[in-house]
């Protein structure tokens, strides 16, 4: 198979500090002439030059160029510094940008009349869909302006057998608690516990109420970290298909648990709206998001999305599909993989020996506590501390003794407050 000029280009590099004909400190040919060697773009040399410096090959200085760091055979698969595996997202997300505006007149000069998305990214996303357990059509397969439109299109849509009233989990995202709240939609509540969810309760509101849909986060809850084991997904799934309900599925850390299926995987009845979102992976401010619909909902979904906007930003959708398609995506996702796994064990240690018994979870850069009473709320929130007290994220007010800590020194006096 013929290499593509981006490859061509980071094997010969990578040949070349092999076989000592680069040493370490050597400095590369610029973009601009390599460019002309290989005959192709300096976009193309710079994403190469990025997957190599990704590699630990080559590290740049600015207004100079790039240099050799070290020999491949060297281990390549160290933690990233949290600032390094950032600009190495920004790099190469601007270089994707940058590469949507070269010959892509057809459709930043006319509308692009797909209220589904574009066809490229649908295409890519259908692909990390199927890789991450989550099996539909690509005609299901809905891009939106991030989770937060695709949330509000869901609330505002009439849904099949007349139903009006939205189930939420308590906590839950703070978000979907102000949607609901200030639009003034009927809602029921049912708490969420690190001990599990009351599937009594839930059938008696599936049974009683008349429920369009229940919110809910599986896996790594937002915000108390937990997930629904295997018995309780099947469980859901089966309540909602005897109950006609359906379930908004908001799997916005998929990216970093594969060794779990998604609740959608369990949905042989049509009954999960699965939302994915890439804020979580890449940038908060990638306001992208893919919504996989059951059929007998896609026609009113798109057509309240289309009240709302001719189509999603286009430049985003094509330049996020360059990122998935290069293998940037995949590449970012396992640097900030090995960063949260090397913040977990920190935390991990700093819990272990830390005197005070507190129950806890950890998720990604940040601790849950659950505390005992109120009196340790008011002991903390005399501190200056950066504290997320998730009371806040219950519609119905009631005092959630958990609190989110980010950060090990705020974690090491908070747990000596509490001492």
């Amino acid at each position: 198979m013929t290499k593509t000029k981006y490859e061509t280009i980071i094997s010969d590099i990578t040949h070349q500090i092999e076989k000592g004909q680069l040493g370490v400190s050597s400095k590369l040919p610029s973009i601009r002439s390599l460019s002309q060697s290989y005959k192709c773009s300096k976009d193309t040399v710079q994403r190469a030059l990025t997957d190599l410096r990704h590699r630990k090959l080559i590290y740049p200085i600015q207004k100079s160029g790039y240099y050799v760091l070290e020999a491949p055979e060297q281990d390549n698969h160290l933690p990233l510094p949290a600032s390094e595996i950032d600009n190495l997202a920004y790099e190469d997300f601007r270089i994707c940008l940058d590469e949507t505006l070269v010959g892509r007149q057809s459709y930043l000069f006319n509308y692009y009349h797909k209220q589904e998305g574009l066809e490229e990214l649908l295409q890519s996303v259908h692909k990390l869909l199927i890789a991450s357990d989550v099996y539909s059509k690509l005609e299901q397969l809905v891009i939106t302006t991030g989770t937060q439109q695709a949330l509000y299109i869901l609330s505002q849509m009439d849904f099949p057998e007349n139903k009006n009233e939205i189930l939420l989990e308590s906590p839950t995202y703070h978000r979907m608690n102000s949607l609901v709240k200030d639009q003034g939609l009927p809602y029921q509540t049912i708490d969420r516990s690190w001990s599990g969810l009351d599937f009594e309760k839930l059938e008696e509101l599936f049974k009683n109420h008349p429920i369009k849909f229940f919110y809910t986060i599986p896996r790594l809850h937002n915000p108390l970290g937990m997930s629904y084991t295997e018995d309780e997904k099947k469980k859901l799934v089966e309540l909602a298909h005897r109950y006609k309900v359906y379930i908004v599925e908001d799997d916005y850390l998929a990216d970093f648990d594969k060794k779990h299926p998604p609740l959608h995987y369990y949905d042989t009845n049509h009954r999960v709206i699965y939302i994915k979102s890439f804020s979580a992976a890449l940038f908060p401010a990638l306001r992208i998001a893919t919504v996989v619909l059951p059929k007998p909902l896609l026609k009113r979904f798109l057509n309240s999305k289309q009240l709302m906007d001719y189509d999603t930003n286009l430049i985003l959708q094509k330049a996020l599909s360059l990122y998935i398609n290069n293998g940037l995506f995949k590449r970012n996702v396992a640097g900030l993989k090995r960063r949260f796994e090397e913040n977990q064990r920190q935390n991990q240690a700093i819990l272990e020996k830390h005197p005070f018994n507190i129950p806890y979870k950890l998720l990604n850069n940040r601790v849950i506590l659950e505390l005992s009473n109120q009196k340790q709320v008011q002991m903390l929130k005399q501190h200056d501390l950066p504290l997320n007290f998730l009371e806040a994220n219950s519609l119905d007010n009631t005092q959630n003794l958990y609190i989110q800590v980010t950060g090990k020194e705020d974690l090491i006096k908070t747990l000596d407050i509490l001492s």
